[in-house]
């Protein structure tokens, strides 16, 4: 059993996971080998490169480092000042060693982070000189050194933090003298504009640097001037992005009493300077301009945790999940806050918040998830330091962002959401969710805001041909987390049903593979915070990460066993009404079909009396997707409500007492519109419609009089036959299925038969040929009534798998279905096939079934024919066999019958294509091996069974090409499979796959060229035999080029390889040359002329025949050939033959015709 992509993921996770840093030793010896000076530059090289492709393999598991960067940063370090001071002295060209350490800690940041990383490098102040030296001598065009840039900055920006004030460590000095720290900014400036990473960590210095008290005021203002000056101009998107980036971190830094003068005149205009509009479509500059407002609006407001929030005391999980029932408050008196609050003093807010506010709530509307997302860790960070009269207005104007664009129905009070943005949703639960993990969103307001959250665990708007929404329900689990995390159980108590129910319902009825996740996380964490929701162990123990990752299992067994427990077992059934059945996605219609079919099992009166009443109007609709989903799940409840109807009488009673739902379900196909039939996308209720009807079928539904002197059966009779008749192969499958169901159930007369059989035999009616060769293989012909009308479909079988004349009509699916049903009729009959196929009629199966198995049809598809050779195969597969094993095997089958099915299996086996030598190869095992899959011995013995078996073997692998030909080649020897056996290598040697050709041809002259010329006993093979075979295949497809072609192509390969060449007797070659002059004889495919110059090439080089004079005769006339490329093909194998000869053959003639052969233009 293959496993399926989702568990196949999940277990690469499994051993991807590491416990410790693994490769600490071979890191180890690779840095000594970058610090050492007693290694060359190659052997440092490529000691970085293995230290990269280690740092790969911890990118997802970086912290298994931390124990570790000491000893791999401070070695680095030390050397780097070294070749530093070096290189300050001298001011020489960078040493390649220098740069394969400064690339070696950048590996390091890009693996850990620069934050980490930077904390293990040396901060003394004698190295802040060197260190900007060496910086300002790099090239900032150089492309080929901004690690050592990048690095230089973000070591900088550790140094520059030194407890001393920067003027004293400036050796620098003097009248006109720029100190240390304008040169340092002004180097930041420059790199600002870059395009790299250096952008980023120059932005790192500056805020470094103006964050120091010492410098902040003096430089602090000029540099934000300088900000606006250059955003106000022509600064390009890096530029602006690079100074956005710089400020960002400024505001991060730096002490709010030094950045307090800076906020009202400075730095809150230029949040609204209209560069903002010239980059608004730039995701970056978006995201930075909500980072920095939000940074600004926390320096307006005093670093303060407001006394209002709601505190959650006890966080223990142990006690959440214990069994004590004292009823313990773990919640501070809210009481006392408001009292805190009136008691704190008043603190003057700043108008501008009003600015910056206005830019955070916009953001959360924004496209883009980064810029929604920063803008909801700042609402939620700001807030914690507001008023509570001014937080209850934020968290107020968020709660409107769910309802713009909504309408409530006034009857019936639904939420329509059609025309919301999912964008505002996602941002607005996002802010909930940060605001409610501060504990800022307090209790009451719980009531309002909880209804928007449950709508967004199930937000799926459609748009065209999918739907939008999947990242709204994310941040809803997001929201379902915090609450877990920030709220007491009692607080939650009054919530929990509705919110367990619906966090169990997307676990496993989501569409998402990260929703269903996430949704199992937010119930788990309910679980351990809240300890009270319902049956909360037996759920996370059914629907845990791993088993809600596949979907089909969370739709058909996780589903089933929690809908087990009674509280959530009516939103599940209600979601898939409601929900699912209507999906957009048609894998997931038909999961909830599936679905509905465990379900009804639970609670068959629940469903009787509530969903299938819901269901019913719905499977009319003129909407494709909800008729579709709605016929699918009507089909499969009726058919489990078959089943629990024959177990227990009082669903029986209860099912006769719903007399209108069950005649409204009867009627449902003949009331689908007929525009839902023919449409675009009608393929989809076609397909659900014919299920429905087997469903029905197969619970012996009841039939009722219609208008018009009709009936149901009527009606679905009708419509499977049209469905028969479609082009869409997976509506005939399902049609077939329903035409089987409404046989077995209800009967067939002889008049539906001959129109069955009329459709089959109809040249034109493509597509009814295919449906109804199907459907004429699902009857049961041993029921006495239907016994005489068998040879009759059997012959309008056998007609359909014939090759037909017209080239329209020679229809490869017609030809592979009439197959299929032809191994349906057999199979039906069982161990008793022989009493109902007599001799006659199985010789005249076997023979349809060889024809088929030499059809080798084309088409713009490829070898369509391989279709129904498959089919044939699998045919006999399950015919032979079983034959072959009956009292009756003799007068069925003789050894000849037996020995032609076997050599022509064999062929398929060594053909071109991967999966018909497979099946073929699969075919073979089984009738060499019976007992392998538990089948009967053969009363007919296969000939030279025990030599074939030495060679196919149970575990070989056919659609292995160089495990296959090394094997398959010595049946060669066997005279009774040679001719079959030889044209299917030869039409492997000519195929088009490199592998193959190489394969199948150089095993074929390897085989060959081992044998003697002549046979030396009756049961040995020669090279005579061989050729001899080759010249039957010759004369048998005479002008049949799909054989022919190959064929010249291995005879020029023989002859190339000096193997027929070592036959004495020229009759043979006589031969040859014979056939393949007939071959070519006014031919114009190109392809069968180079094969045949192959062939002559072969040929003239035979000495003292006269073969090779007839041959060079007919190479001479291809120079004169009217195709150029014959030509020129013609003249360069007369060339290679020309330079071969021996120094004694060499003439001058023969010179002059090398000469004519080269100077010539062909």
């Amino acid at each position: 059993m293959t496993m399926d992509v989702d568990e196949q993921g999940e277990q690469e996770c499994i051993y991807q996971t590491r416990a410790h840093f693994e490769h600490i030793e071979l890191v180890t010896q690779w840095v000594n080998i970058l610090v050492s000076n007693d290694h060359t530059s190659g052997e440092q090289t490529k000691a970085l490169k293995s230290l990269s492709e280690v740092f790969d393999l911890y990118q997802e598991q970086a912290h298994l480092l931390d124990h570790h960067l000491e000893t791999l940063i401070e070695p680095v370090i030390a050397k780097l000042r070294i070749e530093i001071d070096t290189w300050g002295q001298t001011h020489q060209q960078v040493s390649t060693q220098t740069y394969l350490l400064f690339r070696y800690l950048y590996l390091l940041t890009k693996t850990r982070g620069y934050k980490t990383i930077v904390k293990f490098m040396s901060h003394g102040a004698d190295d802040l000189e060197p260190v900007f030296e060496f910086l300002c001598g790099l090239d900032p065009k150089d492309n080929a050194t901004w690690e050592m840039r990048y690095i230089s900055f973000i070591w900088l920006s550790l140094i520059c933090m030194v407890p001393f004030d920067l003027r004293k460590i400036d050796s620098g000095g003097g009248e006109g003298y720029t100190s240390l720290v304008v040169k340092m900014l002004d180097v930041c400036k420059q790199y600002l504009r870059s395009t790299g990473k250096e952008r980023d960590s120059a932005g790192i210095l500056v805020a470094r640097l103006l964050s120091r008290r010492d410098h902040s005021s003096e430089h602090l203002l000029p540099y934000i001037e300088w900000c606006r000056e250059r955003l106000s101009s022509d600064s390009d998107i890096f530029e602006t992005s690079g100074i956005l980036m710089s400020l960002c971190a400024t505001y991060q830094l730096s002490p709010r009493e030094v950045l307090l003068p800076t906020l009202d005149d400075y730095i809150t205009p230029l949040l609204t300077m209209p560069f903002f509009n010239k980059f608004a479509d730039n995701t970056l500059v978006r995201k930075l301009r909500t980072k920095l407002t939000q940074r600004v609006g926390l320096c307006y407001l005093r670093p303060k945790i407001a006394s209002w929030r709601y505190q959650r005391g006890n966080r223990s999980l142990g006690n959440n999940l214990g069994v004590s029932t004292e009823n313990e408050s773990d919640t501070l008196p809210q009481q006392q806050h408001r009292q805190e609050e009136e008691e704190e003093e008043e603190e003057d807010i700043s108008e501008n918040l009003e600015v910056v506010f206005e830019i955070l709530l916009t953001a959360l509307k924004d496209r883009d998830t980064i810029v929604r997302w920063s803008a909801a860790k700042g609402i939620g960070r700001m807030a914690q330091r507001l008023p509570l009269e001014l937080a209850e207005d934020v968290i107020g104007t968020i709660l409107e962002l769910f309802e713009e664009n909504t309408y409530t129905h006034p009857t019936t009070g639904q939420l329509d959401m059609t025309a919301v943005s999912e964008n505002t949703w996602h941002g607005a639960s996002l802010a909930i969710a940060e605001l409610a993990r501060r504990g800022l969103l307090l209790p009451e307001r719980l009531e309002s805001t909880l209804p928007w959250i449950i709508h967004g665990l199930t937000f799926d708007l459609k748009r065209g041909s999918h739907s939008i929404g999947a990242h709204v329900r994310d941040a809803a689990c997001y929201v379902c987390w915090s609450f877990a995390r920030a709220y007491a159980p009692e607080i939650l108590e009054p919530y929990v049903e509705r919110i367990a129910q619906k966090l169990v319902v997307v676990s496993v009825f989501d569409r998402e593979i990260n929703i269903r996740r996430a949704s199992s996380a937010a119930f788990q964490e309910n679980v351990g915070r809240q300890g009270i929701f319902p049956r909360g162990i037996d759920i996370i123990q059914t629907a845990d990460y791993f088993t809600v990752g596949n979907r089909t299992n969370a739709f058909l067994n996780v589903a089933i066993e929690i809908a087990k427990l009674d509280d959530y077992r009516y939103p599940l059934i209600h979601h898939l009404v409601t929900v699912t059945s209507k999906h957009w996605d048609k894998s997931m219609r038909t999961l909830a079909s599936k679905a509905f079919y465990s379900l009804t099992a639970l609670d068959p009166i629940y469903t009787m009396d509530m969903a299938l009443p819901a269901l019913i109007p719905s499977a009319t609709s003129k909407d494709l997707q909800i008729s579709h989903g709605a016929i699918l799940a009507i089909g499969e409840i009726v058919l489990a409500l078959y089943k629990c109807r024959q177990e227990d009488p009082a669903i029986e009673r209860h099912w006769q007492s719903k007399e209108e739902d069950i005649k409204s379900i009867a009627q449902i196909v003949s009331l689908i519109p007929p525009r839902s039939l023919t449409t675009f996308g009608s393929e989809h209720v076609c397909e659900a419609i014919c299920h429905m009807i087997e469903c029905l079928s197969n619970a012996h539904f009841p039939c009722f009089d219609l208008k018009e002197n009709t009936t149901t059966l009527e009606t679905w009779k009708k419509i499977v036959h049209v469905c028969l008749e479609r082009k869409e192969e997976n509506v005939q499958e399902h049609a077939v299925v329903a035409f089987g169901a409404i046989v077995k159930t209800y009967s067939i007369t002889k008049e539906e038969i001959d129109i069955c059989m009329d459709k089959l035999g109809s040249v034109r009616m493509i597509y009814s040929r295919r449906g109804y060769a199907l459907a004429l293989g699902t009857l049961d012909y041993t029921i006495k009534e239907r016994v005489p009308w068998l040879s009759l479909v059997l012959e309008k079988l056998y007609y359909a798998t014939r090759k037909q004349e017209e080239q329209y009509a020679n229809d490869a699916e017609s030809k592979r279905n009439a197959v299929i049903g032809l191994t349906s009729i057999l199979k039906s009959f069982g161990d008793q096939l022989t009493e109902f196929i007599s001799v006659e009629q199985f010789r005249l199966l076997l023979f349809t079934l060889e024809t088929c198995l030499m059809d080798y049809s084309m088409d713009q598809r490829g070898d369509v024919g391989s279709w129904t050779r498959m089919a044939s195969m699998e045919c006999m597969r399950y015919m032979v066999p079983l034959v072959a094993s009956s009292d009756a095997a003799c007068s069925y089958l003789s050894t000849e019958d037996v020995q032609r099915v076997i050599a022509i299996v064999m062929k398929q086996g060594v053909e071109r294509i991967d999966r018909v030598r497979a099946n073929a190869g699969s075919v073979l095992r089984d009738f060499l091996y019976p007992a392998l899959n538990g089948g009967d011995v053969w009363a007919i013995e296969i000939p030279y069974k025990e030599y074939i078996q030495k060679y196919i073997t149970p575990d070989l692998s056919w659609a292995s090409p160089n495990i296959l030909y090394p094997s398959i080649v010595n049946i060669l020897s066997l005279p009774v499979y040679r001719y079959e056996l030889l044209i299917g290598l030869i039409s492997s040697a000519g195929g088009l796959t490199e592998s193959l050709v190489r394969y199948s041809s150089g095993c074929l002259v390897e085989y060959l060229n081992g044998l003697p010329l002549h046979s030396e006993d009756a049961s040995s093979v020669s090279l005579v035999d061989i050729s001899t075979t080759l010249l039957s295949i010759f004369t048998r497809n005479e002008r049949y080029d799909r054989i022919i072609i190959p064929l010249l192509d291995v005879v020029g390969l023989l002859y190339e390889s000096d193997i027929l060449s070592k036959l004495p007797d020229d009759s043979i070659h006589t031969k040859m040359f014979v056939c393949t002059r007939k071959e070519s004889f006014r031919c114009k495919s190109m392809k069968k002329l180079n094969s045949t110059i192959k062939v002559y090439t072969g040929l003239i080089g035979l000495y003292g025949t006269q073969t090779k004079t007839k041959a060079l005769q007919q190479m001479l006339s291809y120079l004169v050939h009217a195709f150029p490329k014959i030509r020129t093909e013609t003249a360069e194998q007369l060339y290679t033959f020309v330079s071969l000869l021996e120094d004694s053959e060499l003439t001058e003639a023969m010179e002059e015709a090398e000469q004519i052969l080269t100077s010539t233009d062909w």
